[in-house]
């Protein structure tokens, strides 16, 4: 759990529960190229990214970490987010790898590959 019970739990949290369906959570490394996926083996993404703070209709300036998921369906791509009313669908692959980017350019955004653990021991995500 979050230290203030926010839900922007520890990276360790998620890991741990991946963990415990036999799937893991890879680190991107931002600085190597997006085009380097192989999309087949990857189940789907989680991402940390800076989100705003609000109080009801109130914007504060403050931003802090969000976690999101990304999951493909059917060929599709979609956001998972919670903050959004529905999944929102992004695309097929090349969308895919443009959403990746813009969040990465942002600057203060991980992403996590979720794979198979075999996958993960094969490095095969790549």
């Amino acid at each position: 759990r979050s230290l203030l019970g926010t839900g922007n739990y520890d990276v360790n949290v998620i890991m741990a529960a991946l963990q415990s369906l036999e799937l893991a959570a890879i680190w991107w490394d931002k600085r190597r190229s997006l085009e380097r996926l192989a999309l087949g083996q990857i189940l789907g993404f989680i991402l940390n990214v800076p989100s705003h703070v609000s109080l009801g209709f109130v914007a504060l300036p403050l931003r802090r970490k969000h976690w999101l998921a990304v999951r493909q369906l059917r060929g599709t791509y979609y956001n998972l987010d919670s903050k959004l009313r529905a999944p929102v669908a992004i695309g097929g692959e090349a969308e895919l790898r443009a959403f990746l980017r813009d969040f990465l350019s942002q600057g203060l955004c991980e992403v996590f590959l979720v794979v198979p653990r075999a996958v993960e021991e094969a490095g095969a995500w790549l």
